[in-house]
């Protein structure tokens, strides 16, 4: 389970903001063991008209990361969104808290993903996280070139949505600098969501929602590092497809 309190209360106002959206039964709470039995995950999942899917996920454990010699204790909080709206943009972000050799590490991901895209929205996300980012001295726009970095890869393809997230790295220690960011576009996404929760959009943008959600799941298997390195450690694949997959594909 999370212990880091910033973590902690950050999950809590992820839920507690997405129940303003979702009928009852709310969310539905999943959980599971690592294979290696070297931690836990918790898997929560809500499913109504406004978010299609929601997921606020956690996992907990002690690992040898692949090319290290040393143990990491980890606490990820992941959250992933899936708008029924095709003008509500999708996000996806990740934050954690790494121990590792005496030192605390406050890695993070995170991006905003639009199906349709309003620059209006673009350019609000932009001027929010920039500001944070010019408050602590950091580059910015960050994306893509610190995601290419993150993911290992030549191309951010779908990876990268409107491109005003960031990528703190795995050696990212100002722990101040994570909790503002993390802070700013959980408020930012929110703001988003009520400007568009209403919007009229066609069928066409159905049909373009539909086409990006088969790009997501080949992102997922073939792409995303968060999937194929925490499988590697033992995260059961069930829980990170519950987590990361859409609630429904057309192929």
């Amino acid at each position: 389970m999370l212990t880091d309190t910033f973590l902690l209360e950050l999950k809590q106002k992820y839920l507690d903001a997405f129940a303003s959206y979702i009928q009852e039964p709310g969310f539905e709470k999943k959980a599971w063991e690592l294979i290696t039995k070297a931690g836990d995950v918790e898997v929560n999942t809500s499913r109504g008209d406004l978010f299609e899917k929601v997921c606020v996920s956690n996992i907990s454990a002690t690992v040898t990361i692949p090319d290290r010699d040393w143990k990491s204790s980890i606490q990820w909080l992941g959250i992933q969104t899936f708008p029924s709206n095709p003008l509500v943009p999708m996000f996806m972000g990740v934050f954690e808290h790494v121990d590792e050799k005496g030192l605390e590490h406050h890695p993070a991901y995170f991006d905003i993903y639009p199906v349709i895209p309003i620059e209006e929205d673009k350019q609000y996300f932009q001027e929010v996280i920039g500001t944070v980012c010019k408050k602590y001295d950091r580059k910015y726009p960050d994306l893509p070139e610190s995601y290419l970095e993150m993911f290992r890869l030549k191309e951010a393809g779908i990876g990268v949505g409107y491109g005003v997230g960031l990528s703190l790295m795995p050696d990212e220690k100002d722990h101040d600098y994570f909790m503002d960011v993390a802070s700013a576009i959980r408020e930012a996404y929110f703001e988003i969501v009520e400007r568009r929760k209403n919007a009229p959009y066609t069928q066409k943008q159905v049909e373009e929602m539909n086409e990006f959600r088969k790009l997501w799941v080949k992102f997922i298997f073939m792409d995303n590092r968060f999937f194929s390195g925490g499988v590697q450690l033992g995260v059961p694949p069930e829980s990170f497809m519950i987590h990361m997959l859409p609630p429904s594909v057309r192929f």
